[in-house]
C-alpha cells in the first residue's frame, strides 16, 4: 500500500496488506409450488482474512500488525403471490449473522444478528405501474468488552411509480421516494488501530424524478438503437457516515455529519450503429452531484461540499467489433471536489 509523503519526502516503503477471501453459497428456486406462487431460497456462507502490517517506525506511523477474521451466514426467503395478472404481492425475509474476530488489545470481539422482513405489492394499470413496499430491519449486537451498540427496530417505506405515455411509446417516465436505513459495518466500527469507533446509523429520505428512452431502427438504419436514462434526485441524509484519512491507508477515520443534502442528476446515452462491416457502441455517462453539509450554520464549513464528493464525474466508452476482431476504449473524468 502506499507510503505517506511526511513533510515533503516521498519514497516510503509503504505498508502490506493481504486478503484470503473464501464463501460458498447455493440458491433454490420454484415456480408455480401452487398455482400464482412461486417461492426462492437463498444462502451463504463467507469467511474473509485481512492481514494488515505497517512496520516502518516514525513519529506519524504506529508500529502495526493487525489480523482480522470475518464470518458471515446469510439465508434468504423469497415469495411471491399473483392475485390477478396485474397485481402481485411478495413477502421476504432474510437472516444474517456476522462474526468478528482480531488480534488487537481490548478488542470488542463484536457478533451482530440482523433480521430483514420486507413486505411490497406491484399493480400495472394500463401503462401506469405503482410498486409500495416496506422494511423492516431489526438488529441485535454482542460484545466481550467494551459499550454493546443498541438494538435496532427500524421500518422503512417505499413507493416507485412508472408511465409510457400511448403517443410515445418508447418513453417511460418514472419517480419513487424511498427511506433508507444504513447501520454501520462493522469495517466502519471496528478496524482500528486505537480503540473502537462508535457510529450513529444513517437515515436518508430519497426523492427521484426520471425518464427512460429508447428507439429501436429497423435492420437497415445506420443506427441500430437509441437509449437515454436521465434522472434528478434530491437526497437528505441525517447523521451520513463518512470517511476521513488518518495517517494510514488502512484505516480511514469514520464519522458522523449531522445533517447533508444531495441534488443531483445522473445521464446515460447509448446508442449501437453499423458502419460496412464495423459495428459501433459507444457510451456516455455523466453524474452532477452537490452533497452539501448542512449540520451547523455556526460551522466555518456551513454549506461546503462534502469530502471525497465530486461535483462532476463522467465516462466515456467506446465499443467496435469487425469480423473476429474487437477494439475497447474507455475514459473516465472526475472534476473537483472537497478533500
Amino acid at each position: 500500500m502506499p507510503a505517506p509523503i511526511v513533510n515533503g519526502r516521498f519514497g516510503g516503503r509503504g505498508a502490506r496488506l493481504s486478503d484470503e477471501n473464501y464463501f460458498v453459497q447455493a440458491h433454490l428456486r420454484k415456480k408455480k409450488l401452487f398455482p400464482k406462487f412461486e417461492t426462492q431460497l437463498k444462502a451463504k456462507f463467507a469467511y474473509d482474512y485481512t492481514h494488515f502490517m505497517d512496520t516502518v517506525r516514525s513519529q506519524s506511523i504506529i508500529y502495526t500488525d493487525n489480523v482480522y477474521i470475518q464470518r458471515e451466514v446469510y439465508l434468504s426467503s423469497s415469495n411471491i403471490y399473483s392475485i390477478t395478472p396485474n397485481w402481485d404481492v411478495s413477502l421476504n425475509g432474510d437472516f444474517q449473522y456476522n462474526n468478528l474476530d482480531a488480534n488487537l488489545d481490548n478488542f470488542s470481539y463484536p457478533t451482530r444478528y440482523t433480521t430483514l422482513v420486507a413486505l411490497a405489492t406491484t399493480y400495472q394499470w394500463n401503462r401506469f405501474k405503482i410498486l409500495g413496499s416496506l422494511l423492516g430491519t431489526f438488529t441485535f449486537e454482542e460484545v466481550e468488552k467494551n459499550k454493546r451498540p443498541g438494538d435496532r427496530r427500524e421500518w422503512t417505506p417505499a413507493v416507485f411509480m412508472s408511465y409510457q405515455p400511448e403517443i410515445i411509446p418508447e418513453l417511460t417516465l418514472r419517480a419513487f421516494y424511498k427511506k433508507i436505513f444504513r447501520l454501520p459495518t462493522f469495517n466502519d466500527l471496528y478496524y482500528t488501530n486505537i480503540g473502537n469507533t462508535y457510529l450513529k446509523p444513517e437515515f436518508t429520505n430519497q426523492y427521484d424524478v426520471g425518464f427512460t428512452y429508447r428507439k429501436n431502427f429497423n435492420s437497415n438504419s445506420f443506427f441500430k438503437f437509441f437509449y437515454v436514462k436521465a434522472d434528478g434526485y434530491y437526497n437528505k441524509v441525517q447523521d451520513k457516515i463518512v470517511a476521513a484519512p488518518n495517517g494510514s491507508m488502512f484505516r480511514w477515520l469514520m464519522m458522523n455529519l449531522g445533517l447533508v443534502e444531495i441534488i443531483g442528476t445522473d445521464v446515460n446515452v447509448q446508442t449501437e450503429m453499423q458502419l460496412g462491416k464495423v459495428r459501433l457502441r459507444p457510451l456516455l455517462s455523466y453524474t452532477y452531484q452537490s452533497a452539501r453539509d448542512m449540520s451547523d450554520p455556526e460551522d466555518t464549513f456551513y454549506r461546503n461540499q462534502i469530502p471525497y464528493t465530486p461535483w462532476h464525474n463522467g465516462a466515456f466508452s467506446l465499443m467496435a467489433d469487425y469480423k473476429d476482431w474487437s477494439f475497447n476504449y474507455s475514459a473516465i473524468y472526475v472534476g473537483s471536489g472537497m478533500m
